[in-house]
């Protein structure tokens, strides 16, 4: 990700001034530092908050390994004795910054869990630029997440709205939200939750768009029903159909991918498929 350039290079002049001494404190976890902007009176984050960093970290011989813009994270507790990531975070104020040393080999291996690079030396400090822009309590965090959460809803349910006028479908949705149009009826086998069944089906956004399709691939897709291998709305869908029949599902996110990203799916999206069942497991 790239960064402001001002930011960045504020931060590079000072780390270049500050590495070029050795004037660097020692916190009580062994953790040392340097702060470039520090004030005592603004609010500190606690264990839980959560916090909205710009971070940049550089091996020992000034490479960058990674750089991001602006960053949220969750602050816990500390990963591993001897001065962590999370010691750092947790004695910055909101609106500080500053330098901090951190051991190569418990950064990665105790607080990321993986393998130390091959290119990064484990016993060498890695250098991390850090600014705290943020803090929020996680109270205050979900109450974010649900004001948005109602309004993707609303957002979502103008949509679907929209569509079923505009697609001329009076029918009413299940239960559960979905809503299944048949379009040719099947004359073969039912399908059996727990067997396999084979479809063909093209995928389409709200708007049209189609984001996937097994006749674009020429495979047909097969899969174990009811057992969770497909979104919700599929197997709810698919249940209804028989060897043979042409069926349209209108699945909305809940039943689909809900508020994640799923590939070319985005959070939130609605979700209408074409679906032939072209074969069932006996």
């Amino acid at each position: 990700m790239k960064l402001s350039n001002n930011f960045w290079l504020i931060a590079l002049l000072l780390i270049i001034v500050s590495c070029s001494n050795s004037n660097y404190k020692t916190h009580e976890s062994g953790l040392k530092y340097k702060y470039f902007n520090h004030s005592e009176k603004a609010i500190l984050p606690n264990e839980g908050d959560i916090i909205a960093i710009k971070f940049r970290y550089e091996n020992s011989n000034g490479d960058i390994i990674e750089e991001s813009e602006l960053f949220r994270t969750q602050l816990n507790k500390p990963s591993h004795a001897g001065g962590s990531i999370e010691d750092a975070l947790a004695m910055m104020h909101k609106g500080d910054s500053a330098l901090f040393l951190i051991k190569a080999e418990d950064y990665y291996t105790q607080t990321r869990g993986v393998r130390v690079p091959n290119n990064i030396e484990p016993t060498e400090h890695l250098h991390f630029f850090i600014k705290m822009v943020d803090i929020i309590s996680f109270d205050e965090f979900e109450k974010e997440r649900h004001t948005a959460r109602i309004s993707n809803e609303r957002h979502e349910d103008k949509l679907m709205e929209d569509y079923l006028n505009r697609t001329n479908i009076t029918i009413e949705p299940t239960s559960s939200g979905l809503y299944y149009i048949e379009k040719t009826k099947g004359t073969g086998a039912s399908p059996v939750p727990g067997k396999k069944v084979t479809v063909n089906y093209i995928g389409t956004f709200i708007d049209g768009q189609i984001f996937d399709s097994s006749y674009d691939r020429e495979k047909p897709f097969t899969f174990k029903l009811g057992v969770g291998e497909v979104i919700q709305g599929w197997d709810e869908g698919i249940n209804k159909m028989k060897v043979g029949g042409k069926a349209k599902l209108v699945i909305p996110s809940s039943l689909a991918y809900g508020e994640e990203q799923m590939g070319p799916v985005p959070p939130n999206a609605t979700l209408i498929f074409d679906i032939e069942l072209v074969s069932v497991e006996k």
